[in-house]
């Protein structure tokens, strides 16, 4: 691999810098960042993947563009691969998310997950992923992180996310714990705002940071940083820890010890892209000690914010000192890691992953309210499947389609079943009516986000207005139950990926018990 002392000052500021693009094959605007600019990664988003075998494709011939451009330096291919809400590969078994595998009380079950994610990673040429995250979801009102977060206690957290380092990094993807100093108490998505964690130092050093601590301890790869303003550290509520020098060298280099890479989170988010815009947040990040500058959508920003970072060194604002520091952490973590795209056959599907999956699954579904015995369906009854057409929330997430996915594995037991959408943060589909439903069918009521929608809560007290009696099952995001007038039995997955609605079903059967642990505030 070409040496530090070897490239030039274009290739040391492109090595910063990992950039998104649009479709399935290498556009002519990626393979320009990465010819002319000598990007240092991609990042993949749904929208690039289709089958292994594309995904493969387009890793090797981004791969091949590297080592063929003047750099010579081979590419970080990232992904957000966290499992549960976050999950880009539309295909492989989908990993339960992180809430959920907290739910399972047992830290290996977070080892399972990303040894299986970097199983699925590898064979498709993706040598970075974007987790875990190691934010402590200690507000309920969270609007981004919420069950993306392996609970409410430090302890917890710690335990889980270093059992996930462990195990990805073993398997040879740089893992990249997010989002420091913690994004967990706020109320505010930083895609759409700056949010402010108005807490004092002690509090973070007591609850947000011993994560980070552990992952750290663990020799995690990377770190990412949040678009949110922390006033104990800077001293300002309109700086985000992103852009500080005091947090990102002062609290995580120097008090904390972290010696890896710090990545900014996207720069395009609107907590920098509509305050102090994308490239002259770049120039203020890298300033502030961030070693990957993460620019995910747009080339002209992607173009303007190393053009403005190269400016900065060439007038002095930015020490040519400060890059060198930086390319040499990069080229020493592509050392470290074999970023090689895996030449072998990639399988559409492993069994044996599904059901590592699985068996985690089974250990997180929790009865929330009441007990799961309670819930049980009649064998010779229709079911009633009510609830919202999407699972979509923060724009970090995909939506999904789980009302269909729970129908399905229902009918393939042998149930007679109906979907009835209701509400939805993305599409309402207004009010329900109970008398809709069939005589003697079962209600099951899904919600997701309920806190946000209205019309769930609607639809459950209509339901017991009626005398239907609900069986209530959160698929996406529990927190906000509280909005639900009292009703029993109330049972949640966390998320809706394919093999929590699995061991639901099976819990709704009576084949399984609901073994998971909620996080306090749901008790």
């Amino acid at each position: 691999m070409t040496g530090l002392d070897s490239l030039s000052l274009e290739q040391k500021v492109g090595q910063l810098f990992h950039v998104g693009f649009h479709g399935t094959e290498p556009t002519d605007a990626v393979e320009s960042l990465i010819r002319e600019y000598h990007v240092g990664g991609v990042i993949y988003f749904a929208r690039n993947l289709e089958t292994p075998d594309q995904t493969r494709a387009l890793s090797r011939s981004l791969q091949r563009t590297a080592l063929e451009s003047g750099a010579e330096i081979p590419l970080f291919v990232s992904v957000d691969q966290e499992g549960g809400t976050v999950r880009r590969l539309p295909y492989y078994a989908a990993a339960p998310g992180a809430m959920a595998v907290g739910a399972t009380g047992e830290p290996e079950a977070a080892g399972t997950v990303a040894r299986v994610t970097a199983a699925q990673l590898e064979r498709v040429g993706i040598n970075y992923n974007l987790a875990p995250v190691l934010d402590v979801n200690n507000n309920p009102s969270n609007p981004v992180i919420g069950v993306r977060s392996y609970g409410e206690r430090p302890e917890s957290v710690a335990a889980f996310g270093e059992r996930y380092v462990e195990a990805l990094q073993s398997a040879g993807i740089v893992a990249c714990g997010k989002h420091f100093p913690g994004h967990g108490d706020t109320a505010t998505d930083s895609h759409v705002d700056l949010p402010v964690v108005d807490a004092s130092e002690e509090r973070l050093e007591a609850v947000e940071f011993p994560p980070f601590e552990r992952a750290i301890e663990a020799g995690i790869d990377t770190i990412m940083t949040a678009h949110v303003a922390f006033p104990a550290i800077t001293g300002s509520e309109s700086t985000p820890a992103t852009l500080s020098r005091a947090v990102l060298t002062g609290v995580l280099r120097e008090r904390l010890g972290f010696e890896g890479l710090i990545s900014t989170d996207c720069m395009e988010m609107d907590a920098i892209a509509d305050t102090v815009g994308t490239a002259r947040g770049a120039v203020e990040a890298v300033n502030a000690g961030a070693d990957v500058v993460l620019v995910s959508h747009r080339a002209d920003r992607q173009r303007r914010a190393i053009e403005a970072v190269l400016e900065a060194v060439e007038t002095g604002e930015i020490p040519e000192s400060r890059i060198d520091a930086s390319v040499a952490r990069h080229l020493a973590a592509k050392d470290r890691r074999d970023l090689r795209s895996d030449d072998a056959p990639a399988e559409s599907a492993r069994d044996d992953e599904a059901d590592a999956l699985l068996a985690v699954s089974r250990e997180a579904v929790t009865a929330l309210r009441g007990s799961a015995e309670d819930a049980r369906l009649v064998a010779d009854a229709p079911v009633a499947v009510i609830g919202p057409r999407t699972t979509g929330g923060s724009p970090a997430a995909e939506s999904h389609s789980a009302l269909e996915s729970l129908a399905a594995r229902l009918r393939d037991r042998g149930y007679d079943v109906t979907v009835y959408e209701v509400g939805g943060a993305d599409e309402p589909s207004g009010a329900f009516d109970p008398a809709a439903l069939p005589d003697g069918s079962q209600a099951l009521c899904c919600t997701a986000n309920v806190a946000r929608d209205p019309a769930q809560a609607d639809a459950v007290a209509a339901l017991l207005e009626a005398d239907r009696s609900p069986t209530v099952v959160a698929l996406a995001n529990p927190y906000g139950l509280h909005e639900l007038p009292p009703v029993e039995p109330v049972l949640t997955t966390y998320d809706p990926s394919s093999g929590n609605l699995t061991a639901l079903v099976d819990v709704l059967v009576g084949d399984e018990p609901a073994r998971g642990r909620p996080p306090a505030s749901l008790r």
